[in-house]
């Protein structure tokens, strides 16, 4: 992992930057999987200034949206069943699926046969617009 942070900010206009290194421009950021291909590309955890990850998520999401809109409504309706329990063993084939492509670097992961915290605090606010 480098020692520098991938730096996102928010410009004046409202939108978003990331820097990755000094010598390069900031690159602009509209989504989620931007903000994952640089954390791959270049290998950095994120940096976010108070109150721009907030914004963020007011503008584009939480990270765990385009997650949970990949599961079937079967699934998803399982997940919330037991929050705090472990992944239901009729889902687990289904989770294991959908997350084999995430690096797991802002929490969502299966930790053993439990979902992280993150993970649960996101399907607790899933359950509640339910």
């Amino acid at each position: 992992m480098s020692e520098r942070a991938l730096e996102i900010a928010q410009l004046p206009d409202g939108t978003f930057a990331a820097t990755f290194d000094d010598r390069s421009p900031a690159v602009a950021v509209a989504s989620w999987a931007d903000i994952r291909k640089l954390r791959a590309r270049h290998r950095q955890e994120d940096h976010w200034p108070d109150g721009v990850l907030e914004a963020f998520v007011a503008a584009h999401g939480h990270p765990f949206d385009d997650w949970w809109a990949s599961l079937d409504p079967q699934v998803q309706a399982g997940l919330l069943v037991d929050i705090d329990g472990p992944v239901p063993a009729a889902y687990a084939d289904a989770v294991k699926r959908s997350l084999r492509s995430e690096p797991g670097r802002d929490g969502l992961r299966v930790d053993g046969s439990n979902f992280t915290a993150q993970v649960r605090d996101y399907l607790r606010a899933a359950a509640a617009r339910a």
